[in-house]
């Protein structure tokens, strides 16, 4: 534990509701006593960058996160050992207390046979050290172990917004506790361990699996990836909210992170393309939260044919991408199906469409999702929006079908085409007709007495009694012929159809292009 005389460099300290780091211990020359540098946490806190009267006596990150303070405002300092059981604890103190408070009730309600049921259960539970499983000591001024050996079955614990700063400290918490599992360590800043140190303390922190670094002012994810080198079992890493931005290509993973499967990093700069493939190599990863991160593009692979997945996120079951500039969300989808084992996503919808067509866009192109915004999906609305998809990227299936090259690259773009094709087929019933729209047809005229022949283009609404004053002429037939019998030659029955009413037209007979008129 550091005594309160004893401060140091990088100790954590507390001044009212204010968390700060002690950057300088020493004397301001022109004051007496000794003065205590600080970086507060706020960096709107302080006065100065840690310069006082043009001397630098320490460097604040922000230029008004500084102050100079006497000792005597800091917060006095707890053991975990000394907050528990200040906060868990029944004493004789606490229990006189508890029932003075039960008396003062029961006169101001008038009810002298008022209890709290179950009062003496929760007091004997409590006052028993060995029985507490989960315990919170959130905002105390912890920053020493003390004895922890009475904490046989705790398994969960939540040290966050207190004064622990150092990983030896945390260490020997996790080494008193060999049942605890789970660590909350939020809102704290630790100095980085030495080198020398980093696998001896590993050996300390063995059973525990799950370790929250909410605002921990971690810097670069190189600065992660070293500290998880002393959590040889850890599967459970959330690191919300704090400054880590590009993601290296670290052999570390294998060993460091080998184990990891649930990785929250919101509210982090992780946006470019390469750091977010990065992340794809940690073996065992099955759910990755990446919301609020200023992601503009998802990027695995430009080479994964569409029948096959990429060798990224082998386990990966759950992302979350809300919050995120997706530019482009189909191509997202596109990409996200090359996932192999992704179940569920959760994303913003487009706003230039309705949240109905995202639901559509996003089934039909992810084959193996089962969850979307935590919503379970059907088969029905799968084979809906598959359908949806089919239909949606037709004319462009239309446009490359007849050329191997374009055909592959649209593939690759729309991977569930092929397979939702297998399906339904040939999307050719949706393409827009093409051909032209014209009011002629091509007939064939033929004179039965003497076999005389003559193609002719002509009107569908031509009546018959126009036609045949047009055969007339066409023929050279006399003028004095009054009229022709005409005849529809139907070559499918091989019979001749009388075209007798000569006030009605072809398309009231249903005569086609290339249709045979006989006339005698």
């Amino acid at each position: 534990m550091i005594l309160q005389n004893h401060l140091e460099h990088g100790v954590r300290v507390k001044v009212g509701q204010h968390f700060g780091t002690v950057r300088y211990v020493g004397e301001v020359p022109n004051t007496e006593g000794e003065w205590i540098g600080i970086e507060w946490d706020d960096p709107e806190r302080g006065k100065h960058s840690g310069s006082v009267n043009g001397v630098q006596y320490f460097q604040t990150r922000s230029p008004k996160a500084g102050s100079m303070i006497r000792s005597e405002k800091l917060a006095k300092f707890q053991t975990l050992e000394q907050a528990i059981t200040e906060k868990y604890i029944s004493t004789e103190d606490t229990l006189r207390l508890d029932s003075e408070m039960i008396r003062a009730v029961q006169k101001q309600l008038h009810a002298p046979l008022f209890e709290i049921v179950g009062m003496e259960k929760v007091g004997g539970k409590q006052s028993n050290l060995q029985q507490l499983v989960d315990v919170s000591v959130r905002y105390c001024p912890v920053n020493a172990a003390g004895d922890l050996s009475s904490f046989v079955n705790l398994q969960m614990l939540d040290v966050s917004s207190t004064l622990l700063w150092n990983w030896t400290v945390v260490a020997s918490i996790a080494e008193q506790i060999p049942t605890l599992q789970e660590l909350n360590l939020s809102n704290n800043r630790f100095v980085d361990p030495y080198e020398e140190q980093i696998s001896m303390l590993a050996q300390k922190f063995q059973n525990i699996r799950k370790i929250i670094l909410r605002s921990c002012a971690l810097g670069s994810w190189s600065e992660v990836v070293r500290l998880a080198r002393m959590w040889p079992a850890i599967e459970y890493l959330s690191l919300e909210q704090n400054e880590i931005g590009y993601v290296e290509d670290e052999a570390p993973y294998i060993v460091a992170l080998s184990r990891l499967k649930h990785l929250d990093l919101q509210n982090n700069s992780v946006c470019d393309v390469e750091s977010v493939r990065n992340l794809g190599k940690l073996p065992a990863l099955e759910e990755l939260l990446l919301n609020g991160n200023g992601i503009r593009e998802v990027r695995f692979s430009e080479d994964c044919p569409h029948n096959e997945k990429v060798d990224l996120f082998r386990q990966l079951r759950t992302i979350y991408l809300r919050e995120n500039p997706l530019q482009d969300q189909c191509s997202t989808f596109n990409e996200l199906d090359k996932l192999a084992r992704l179940e569920h996503v959760t994303l913003d919808p487009d706003p230039s469409v309705s949240y109905e067509e995202t639901v559509a866009r996003i089934v039909g192109s992810i084959a193996g999702l089962r969850m979307f915004n935590r919503s379970t999906i059907s088969e029905k609305l799968r084979r809906d929006s598959e359908c949806d998809m089919w239909k949606l990227y037709a004319n462009q299936w239309a446009e490359v079908r007849n050329d191997a090259q374009r055909l592959k690259a649209f593939f690759k773009s729309h991977r569930m085409y092929p397979r939702v094709m297998e399906r339904l087929g040939s999307p050719e019933q949706f393409l827009p007709d093409t051909r032209k729209v014209t009011n002629m047809i091509h007939l064939q005229l033929l004179n039965e007495t003497t076999a005389e022949r003559r193609d002719k283009k002509v009107p569908k609404r031509i009546n018959l009694h126009t036609l045949q004053n047009l055969i007339v002429k066409l023929f050279g037939l006399p003028d004095s012929t009054s009229s022709l019998r005409l005849y529809l030659l139907d070559r499918k029955r091989k019979v001749r159809i009388p075209l007798e009413n000569h006030g009605k037209s072809l398309d009231f007979y249903s005569v086609e292009d290339n249709d045979t008129i006989v006339f005698e």
